[in-house]
């Protein structure tokens, strides 16, 4: 995955990156249960973070299997929740290639996740694990930012981030070419014990893609694609995307919902 994590993972909550995923998930879930009649008892999250969707899953007595490919993702996540006595399990794993621990899923779940594929190959894949651990009739979900809503991002330097222990400046830029929008974090981190601050940097780079392009992956890998709506959950138009985020909903075909 195309981003220094191993730098972002200490700080990602507080510089808000994980805020946006941890609002919407009780909508998402509600309009996957109220609207589209999903049942479940096991969830797989793919591109978990720091775990605050998986955390909110399980405590609603789900089976969830959180997934990431940044080891020091999954150790954040571990150490924020107090789990014991939930069904929750943390996983370092790659979403492309997961082994067969996986299989038997009642729902797949991937928030803030395509973007930060390199390639539609990468994603095809991500689509195909997907399919292929689902049960029948069963549901993936995920999110993505359009190209207009890469191309929108504050292409300016900005400070996001402040307090006595921690500044962080980002600057980003897109890319019309590759449709690609890079962040560059510089971060400055007081020592511990030491009036002096320690600077760093870290990358995170995100990809578009054409909407109706994902929308042929997902009938191409076998799904059958129930809902494609915008982030308050109102239609979208695929053949004239104006808007910033597109919600994917997804089922495998199958099942008595057949």
């Amino acid at each position: 995955m195309p981003a220094d994590y191993a730098v972002l993972a200490p700080i990602y909550d507080k510089l808000g990156l994980s805020t946006r995923t941890a609002d919407l998930i009780p909508q998402l879930f509600s309009f996957a249960q109220v609207t589209h009649a999903w049942m479940g008892r096991r969830v797989l999250e793919l591109g978990t973070g720091t775990g605050a969707v998986a955390y909110w899953l399980s405590r609603r007595g789900l089976n969830v299997t959180a997934v990431d490919s940044s080891a020091e993702m999954i150790t954040i996540a571990s150490q924020a929740f107090e789990t014991s006595g939930m069904g929750l399990m943390w996983r370092h794993a790659d979403a492309r290639f997961l082994n067969q621990e996986f299989d038997n899923t009642d729902m797949v779940i991937a928030l803030d996740l395509v973007n930060d594929l390199n390639s539609l190959k990468d994603l095809e894949a991500v689509i195909g694990t997907s399919v292929r651990v689902l049960e029948p009739g069963k549901m993936l979900i995920f999110d993505m930012l359009t190209v207009r809503g890469l191309a929108q991002l504050d292409q300016h330097n900005a400070e996001v981030y402040s307090d006595e222990e921690l500044t962080v400046f980002a600057t980003r830029q897109f890319d019309h070419d590759r449709q690609t929008s890079s962040t560059r974090y510089t971060i400055f981190q007081r020592q511990r014990n030491s009036p002096y601050y320690l600077r760093s940097t870290a990358m995170q780079s995100h990809r578009g893609y054409p909407v109706q392009v994902v929308q042929a992956l997902l009938s191409r890998t076998g799904f059958e694609l129930i809902a494609l709506t915008d982030m308050d959950l109102q239609p979208f138009d695929a053949a004239n995307p104006n808007g910033d985020r597109v919600l994917f909903v997804a089922r495998k075909p199958g099942g008595t919902e057949d």
